[in-house]
């Protein structure tokens, strides 16, 4: 027996071995009855001890106020369940393929296909072997089917092709899908938001995914891996940290290469600081992608100012440091060095200020570079001052930027 038990037992005796209430009087009443009877009733007047009825209203209280705790204990463990419930609906976690299959099925029946050789492919298409599929499979076959089912899909998915001009991919893939129902709308746009991604058309790919419902799709897994790629490419780091948490976080049955390049991106937005080298060379990474696919516009235009202020700060910071670290030994050595430069200009006795005449230099090749040791000396500034890697990056962006066509983008 639990302690509560026992309590109880000891609160029920201490009850019932209380001074139980005295009968001091009994009286006898004869009175008529409706039949005209009489009926005999004993009254009995008794007198209870305040001692024990002081008693028994406190042990009351006391079973009631357990009572009611145990009570309040029961409701909340029914509610915890509930709790878990409404939790759970924040876990992305693909349908099984056998819940996929009944979908497509009733999808195809609502779609009034008819032709036989289309529902014996699609059957064939949807029988489920002993070895479970992976989400991926399961998403495959679902494209494969709305291909053979549906004539406008088919035009859409065959457009996302790699023998297909960039010109022709599809990008109006939300408002061509409006009108289709639910099941095929999500999948078709999570395809072509796939697609668009893997050929960094981020834009586009992005504009895209935010309409689909990782809820409705069979693999929310893909859904917001590819949008976290779009967004961390595009510099969007809330939007892509939020969707890196969904997939690591919130998303069951995820690939190990999406976790593991997943856990890279959350790392390398951890540690990217605003208007820093890093964030520099993302911008410069994206201006080449931008030029690739032939966008040199106002949009490419105003990123490379933002990289020519960003580095110019850079550049201030870091001669504003070194002024700082060299102190007042080194001003006494510019001093010393202007005071021995102006003694030797100078000719004993002479009182002239000194003016010579101007001289037409010419137009000769190499007016303006710098003397092979000085630009050995620039050169080493900059390596010791930055890593080789961004000193290249920057060669290879003047270059495509003094070569690229021109465009709105």
């Amino acid at each position: 027996m639990n302690r509560q038990a026992a309590n109880l037992v000891r609160q029920w005796s201490a009850i019932h071995r209380c001074q139980r209430p005295r009968k001091v009087a009994t009286a006898t009443v004869d009175h008529p009855t409706i039949f005209g009877q009489s009926q005999r009733t004993h009254f009995g007047v008794t007198v209870v001890s305040e001692e024990g009825l002081f008693t028994r209203v406190l042990l009351s209280a006391s079973l009631f106020l357990q009572r009611a705790t145990w009570f309040a204990l029961f409701v909340v463990s029914l509610c915890s369940p509930l709790n878990s419930a409404f939790a759970a609906d924040d876990v992305f976690s693909p349908p099984a393929a056998a819940d996929v299959r009944t979908k497509v099925l009733q999808w195809v029946a609502e779609r009034g296909v008819t032709d036989k050789a289309v529902l014996e492919n699609i059957g064939r298409e949807w029988v489920i072997e002993e070895n479970p599929l992976t989400t991926e499979e399961i998403f495959q076959r679902v494209i494969r089917t709305l291909t053979l089912a549906d004539a406008d899909a088919k035009q859409i998915i065959e457009a996302c092709r790699e023998a297909v001009p960039v010109a022709t991919w599809p990008r109006e893939v939300v408002p061509q899908t409006d009108a289709m129902a639910e099941f095929a709308r999500q999948h078709l746009r999570l395809f072509v938001g796939r697609f668009l991604a893997q050929r960094q058309l981020y834009e586009e790919a992005l504009e895209v995914l935010v309409v689909v419902d990782p809820k409705q799709v069979v693999d929310p897994a893909s859904y917001f891996f590819q949008r976290a790629i779009c967004e961390h490419q595009l510099l969007k780091k809330s939007d892509a940290m939020k969707s890196l948490g969904n997939l690591l976080d919130n998303t069951q049955n995820v690939p190990e290469r999406y976790r593991a390049v997943a856990l890279l991106m959350r790392h390398d937005i951890e540690q990217l600081k605003e208007a820093s080298l890093g964030e520099v060379a993302k911008k410069m990474s994206d201006v080449e992608r931008r030029l690739i696919l032939g966008r040199g516009g106002e949009k490419t235009q105003k990123v490379e100012e933002e990289i020519v202020e960003a580095l110019d700060e850079i550049i201030k910071k870091v001669e504003q440091q070194q002024q700082n670290s060299g102190g007042g030994g080194g001003q006494g050595g510019n001093q010393n060095q202007s005071g021995g430069a102006a003694g030797d200009s100078s000719v004993k006795g002479a009182t002239a200020p000194g003016e010579v005449d101007k001289k037409d230099i010419g137009n000769k090749a190499g007016w303006g570079s710098l003397a092979p040791k000085k630009a050995a000396e620039a050169k080493n500034v900059i390596n010791r001052n930055f890593p080789s890697h961004y000193r290249e990056a920057i060669e290879q962006y003047f270059k495509k930027l003094a070569n690229r066509p021109a465009g709105k983008e």
